[in-house]
């Protein structure tokens, strides 16, 4: 099971390539991006963009899709699409 996970929300897309660079210069070998909804195509970016401008050599492990249940405040509930990227140096 991968510890580091980077959990991509509202945020500029710079946030998230710095927060995975950090993790890499940390020492790990590998991290998970993940997002629901709207952020899906922001990690995506910041994946292409740490891969393209930063960390040449990491590899895309793999990709997961899926959908997880929320619970909004006024008791409603929907399914929201979510993304898994896992990433290795």
């Amino acid at each position: 099971m991968v510890e580091n996970i980077v959990k991509v929300g509202k945020k500029p897309t710079m946030n998230y390539v710095v927060a995975c660079v950090t993790i890499f210069n940390s020492g790990a070998k590998e991290l998970i991006v993940r997002a629901r909804g709207q952020a899906i195509s922001k990690a995506v970016d910041a994946v292409e963009t740490l891969r393209r401008a930063f960390i040449r050599d990491i590899k895309i492990e793999s990709i997961n899709i899926g959908s997880e249940e929320v619970t909004f405040p006024d008791g409603t509930k929907s399914d929201t699409p979510v993304i898994e990227i896992l990433i290795r140096r």
